[in-house]
């Protein structure tokens, strides 16, 4: 009697595959939102750390970092760190709060790699439609391309080096034009040369942003989406490291905003951005958060009843 072969018939066989592919479709989105959660995770972690270099600081010399500093007259800028397109009413390699926090977070020889009293430097600088190359003083540049990882979040898409464009921004308030280029009517955490005391946060340290998330590959003043900005410790007319919660027009910037010209909040977690708070603590904020609420949690001193309630 011959024996039956054994073994799957084609039919069989396609009903596999097809019990398979239905597997790995339920399967796929839960890995990716595993992998997306322990990504966000991460850069919880990153703003807390960023948090506490702050509170370092703040615990060493009184008072908190400023949001950028670097050649300035009181009036307008220093020769040599002056906009080559604008003039000297802005900055052109000024230093980011990045740079001066780094002996607090572990980075000391780093810190001392920097020249301060020469213009920061960037392989790359976006200014309203112009493309500049190896801008600044080239004594910096190897700080510049040594950035901490500590200043990435892993879920940003990389549109720029991963070791000379950050991933967060400081609070520089409700609009007021613009941080890294005058002291006056500034109302957020950090603006050029700023030394706040923890004292003058009135609105209350739990209620008041210190850092947010603001993705190098999104909008910002003078530059598209995708094009990228927020250097390392690079600072010009682009306001690097600042984020504000609306423009000096009123119009708000609430976080993933996708407008042209403007310094709010992003990041690439679906419809939500991170932040600490001045306390250290690390909240979540929705695309969808009331707007209100929201701008008072820029303010330092506004009184305003809910900031920091999300």
């Amino acid at each position: 009697m011959p024996r039956r072969a054994t073994g799957f018939t084609l039919v069989e066989l396609l009903v596999v595959i097809a019990i398979i592919g239905v597997l790995v479709a339920l399967l796929l989105p839960a890995v990716q939102s595993a992998r997306e959660a322990a990504r966000r995770s991460s850069c919880q972690n990153n703003l807390r750390q960023i948090a506490l270099a702050v509170h370092n600081y703040e615990s060493t010399l009184k008072c908190l970092p400023p949001g950028s500093t670097g050649g300035w007259t009181g009036s307008q800028m220093a020769a040599g760190w002056c906009d080559p397109s604008i003039g000297c009413g802005t900055p052109w390699g000024h230093f980011g709060w990045s740079a001066v926090i780094l002996p607090y977070m572990e980075n000391q020889p780093l810190y001392e790699a920097i020249n301060f009293n020469v213009p920061a430097f960037t392989t790359f600088a976006r200014n309203n439609g112009t493309t500049y190359t190896n801008q600044g003083n080239v004594a910096n540049k190897l700080a510049h391309t040594s950035m901490p990882k500590t200043f990435v979040c892993p879920s940003a898409f990389r549109v720029k080096p991963v070791n000379e464009f950050k991933d967060y921004g400081m609070n520089s308030g409700t609009g007021a034009c613009c941080p890294e280029r005058t002291q006056a009517n500034m109302d957020g955490i950090g603006f050029l040369n700023s030394n706040l005391r923890l004292a003058e946060v009135k609105d209350g340290t739990s209620n008041t942003f210190l850092f947010i998330e603001f993705a190098h590959f999104g909008n910002h003043s003078w530059t598209n989406y995708k094009e990228g900005t927020n250097q390392f410790f690079w600072i010009d007319h682009t306001s690097q490291g600042y984020v504000n919660s609306n423009e000096q027009d009123g119009t708000p910037t609430p976080p993933n905003s996708t407008f042209y010209n403007h310094r709010g909040s992003h990041s690439a977690h679906p419809e939500l951005v991170q932040a600490a708070m001045v306390d250290g603590r690390v909240v979540v904020v929705t695309d969808h958060v009331d707007f209100q609420i929201y701008r008072s949690t820029f303010t330092r001193d506004g009184e305003e009843p809910r900031g920091g309630n999300f």
